[in-house]
């Protein structure tokens, strides 16, 4: 069963919130009560599908040691707010089977007596699974993961090119979406700031953006597009286009260093110009303008990650499995004035 803090973090909502509707107490809307009920059945669902038998170990007689996930991560968070969401989820379903988490920075320019590689080549080390979060273009410890045969799963890209299982998200899909509402509005000169070539969610965002200009018959010129420091890209962008109207950041930590430019030159959130972008932070959340945005459940990726590598390491006859996440765009007032309150 369920702890109360467990269903109020899986639900989004307060542990009084659960409490009441665990007791069949008023106070709470129907589609409040609702949410709670899908979430104990959801929990109760991956507590009972992921749970793998703990493994006996030989060398401290009776002992019993738990399985261990390695949980790779970049060296630079640029969107703490994601990782955190997605480890927290990872960490949900960790402690309902009783897993061991090892945190590893992921550096691909780590030399050979770096922890990583310890942990891949020591046998007694050695983990039973490993989740690879945000993987750039170029993974050498993903190719390591593969060579020792480790059950892996791949979060935060497009995962269909690689001999591993991941969770990914139709990034271009949504940033087609999101610059679409753009010029739905009206908009016509929209650029796009912000980003890191190594990894893939800038190229397939970026991709999204230019698929929908194109559509709309205003396909962008190279002037349009600055990527890097969003502080930088927002200034470089303005110089070059006094006549954009809106403004497409990779991702809200982006965003979070180009407004501050925005602000300095005078521009004002939507009247001036329009400004959009993803992962739906809480800075875009609570922004003096409220930042319309591309969200993802990163809590339930986070979740489901564990659960398939934990039935890939149950199930060694399963090669791999790809599951794609939804992703919803919420509109607020950076880009629709009327949602000022």
């Amino acid at each position: 069963m369920s702890t109360v803090r467990e269903i109020a973090e899986y639900a989004g909502v307060s542990k009084s919130t659960v409490s009441l509707v665990l007791n069949n107490k008023s106070g709470v809307s129907d589609e409040m009560r609702q949410t709670v009920l899908n979430a104990v059945d959801e929990l109760n669902s991956l507590r009972t599908a992921t749970l793998v038998p703990e493994r006996t170990m030989i060398e401290h007689g009776s002992e019993v040691k738990s399985q261990t996930i390695m949980v790779l991560h970049p060296p630079v968070l640029r969107s703490s707010y994601v990782f955190g969401q997605v480890l927290q989820g990872i960490q949900s379903v960790a402690e309902m089977n009783k897993l061991q988490l090892r945190l590893v920075v992921n550096d691909p320019k780590a030399s050979s007596q770096h922890v990583s590689h310890l942990y891949l080549t020591d046998d007694y080390l050695q983990p039973d699974g490993a989740l690879m979060f945000g993987a750039q273009k170029h993974e050498p410890l993903l190719d390591k993961v593969v060579e020792q045969g480790i059950p892996c799963v791949v979060l935060g890209r497009e995962v269909k090119r690689y001999d591993v299982s991941g969770i990914e998200r139709d990034e271009t899909r949504y940033a087609y979406q999101l610059t679409q509402h753009l010029i739905d509005l009206g908009h016509r000169s929209i650029v796009f700031a912000g980003g890191d070539q190594r990894y893939d969610f800038t190229h397939t965002r970026l991709l999204g953006y230019q698929l929908a200009m194109e559509d709309a018959g205003a396909p962008p010129k190279p002037e349009h597009i600055c990527l890097g420091d969003g502080a930088t890209a927002t200034q470089t962008l303005l110089d070059a286009n006094p006549d954009a109207t809106a403004i497409i950041y990779v991702n809200d930590s982006y965003a979070q260093e180009g407004v501050s430019v925005l602000s300095e030159r005078g521009l004002a959130i939507p009247d001036n110009i329009a400004i959009a972008s993803f992962d739906n932070s809480e800075f875009a959340q609570t922004y003096d303008v409220p930042i319309t945005s591309i969200a993802y459940d990163h809590y339930k990726e986070g979740q489901w990650a564990i659960k398939m590598l934990l039935e890939k390491i149950r199930y060694p006859f399963i090669d791999k499995s790809h599951l794609s996440f939804k992703g919803n765009l919420i509109v607020r007032a950076s880009t629709d004035a009327s949602q000022l309150s």
